[in-house]
């Protein structure tokens, strides 16, 4: 298992184009890449990047998705094809910044809808599993608070329907919704499990790894004793600290954590 971090958490400090130096002197070798504008979805910037990659592994990379994957499921073609145009853009940056998954978020659940038709959704997902396939992508949904995949019963029944659908597990948003992050591991085929995105919490605030009250060499067992092998980054809100030596800490003891159960 590696350890890494998702540049999620230097979300608004600085430019996705300086991201890579700065993980490097980090020692960060393994990431999830945030683009988070349109013309950051363009060929161009995006080929820019992948000058700049270096040997850093990038896992996935992840859109602002509430710009458009939303409108992927729409009942307009009109609609469906535009946002499809925004898809594709970032199966290609995935692609060419040598990323197996896109990081996915879906339909947001603003009217808090609790009774979904799996067989209709499914249907639209695989569709974009076969677009994101040409491009040499998996899609990998996430389990965002505010989306249909908030729930570990949604992802069940959507595995079932969805034999090539993977899932990457938050804990900051498994948190919010009510669950434990092994709750939606104990759903997950370990193999179809991309990503983990793990933080840390203090008196009722979010803080980086190693700063608050959560077990992470128990969560470190649990994830070897399941099998699972995907990496774990560090996916923090950038409020929770005020320097990036703040971070490089964080990073550092995640690894002293893992190596404790090794």
């Amino acid at each position: 298992m590696k350890i890494g971090i998702s540049t999620s958490t230097f979300f608004n400090t600085i430019a996705p184009e300086n991201m890579f130096e700065l993980m490097r002197g980090m020692r960060i070798d393994t990431t999830e890449f945030y683009l988070q504008t349109f013309s950051e979805y363009e060929k161009q910037y995006v080929d820019t990047l992948a000058a700049l990659r270096g040997s850093v592994n990038v896992v996935a990379v992840s859109p602002l998705s509430i710009q458009f994957e939303p409108q992927l499921f729409s009942p307009s073609l009109r609609v469906r094809s535009d946002a499809e145009i925004l898809f594709k853009k970032v199966c290609y940056a995935a692609s060419a910044l040598g990323a197996k998954y896109y990081t996915f978020r879906g339909q947001a659940n603003l009217s808090a809808v609790k009774d979904f038709d799996y067989q209709k959704i499914a249907q639209r997902y695989n569709q974009l599993i076969d677009m994101a396939a040409t491009y040499g992508i998996a899609l990998s949904l996430k389990n965002m608070r505010w989306s249909f995949a908030s729930t570990p019963d949604y992802f069940e029944k959507l595995f079932a329907l969805c034999p090539r659908l993977n899932a990457n597990f938050d804990m900051y948003n498994a948190e919010l919704a009510g669950y434990d992050i092994r709750e939606f591991f104990d759903v997950c085929p370990p193999q179809r499990i991309s990503h983990i995105g793990v933080t840390d919490m203090s008196k009722g605030v979010w803080t980086l790894p190693g700063k608050g009250k959560f077990n992470f060499e128990k969560l470190f067992t649990d994830i070897d004793r399941r099998k699972i092998t995907a990496p774990v980054f560090i996916a923090c809100p950038s409020d929770c600290y005020s320097d990036y030596l703040q971070v490089q800490s964080g990073f550092d003891y995640l690894n002293g954590a893992y190596s404790h159960i090794k």
